[in-house]
């Protein structure tokens, strides 16, 4: 129903705009699209979250283009009253507050005062996965396991968390995240640091040059 809900909203203004979406069956062209322009929507993060009751769940809008790099976005986080945007690159993340839009930024802090978000569900993963983990552990001052790729990220936006790292994400849970992150002053890379599209499943999201370089470092076990 939400999907239905933003794809003809998107419609309504663009009929012919290229969408992709965690629920359609079309994801696995997006990697050879060129178009210019395109959308793609994660109507529901945190699945397992929003069944049981836990606020972590929302959802998101990403705009690509040609190369799939995030352009834009925008995310929704219905039980935090969290409306964040971003409209286009090297233009600020906006949140909607009772004043109007106002602009958002984050929090850097050192390693070992940062909190931290993870992965879940270690089982999907490689045995480094659990690795990583075990040693951010002993470095960052505190970690959270959340459940939701758009909600760390809105965290990290808005100056709650220091950084999210995912072992193997999905396109549309990093779609509008990696705009919205950057617009708020975030850094976003790969785990060697290397830039990166929304088809990188290893993904490094933080809240400045500092604590993304000591996790890195801590990634690569350095």
């Amino acid at each position: 129903m939400c999907q239905k809900i933003i794809i003809d909203a998107i419609l309504s203004e663009q009929p012919n705009a290229k969408i992709y979406s965690e629920e359609s069956n079309n994801l696995i062209d997006l990697k050879t699209d060129n178009s210019s322009l395109k959308y793609i929507i994660d109507p529901l993060d945190g699945t397992h979250n929003f069944y049981y009751g836990v606020p972590y769940w929302g959802l998101s809008i990403g705009i690509l283009d040609e190369r799939n790099h995030s352009i834009g976005g925008a995310i929704y986080l219905p039980c935090m009253g969290m409306l964040l945007k971003n409209e286009g690159i090297d233009k600020p993340s906006m949140i909607k507050l009772k004043e109007g839009w106002q602009k958002v930024s984050t929090v850097p802090r050192e390693l070992n005062k940062a909190l931290i978000c993870y992965d879940n569900q270690f089982h999907k993963f490689e045995s480094e996965a659990s690795s990583i983990y075990k040693r951010l552990t002993k470095e960052a001052f505190t970690t959270r396991i959340t459940g939701s790729a758009v909600s760390d990220a809105a965290l990290i936006a808005t100056g709650r968390v220091n950084a999210r790292i995912w072992n193997n994400t999905m396109s549309y849970d990093i779609a509008a995240a990696i705009s919205i992150v950057k617009g708020a002053g975030g850094q976003v890379s790969g785990f060697n640091g290397e830039n990166i599209n929304v088809m990188e499943p290893k993904v490094l999201m933080s809240s400045d040059k500092l604590v993304h370089s000591s996790i890195l470092n801590l990634i690569s076990n350095k």
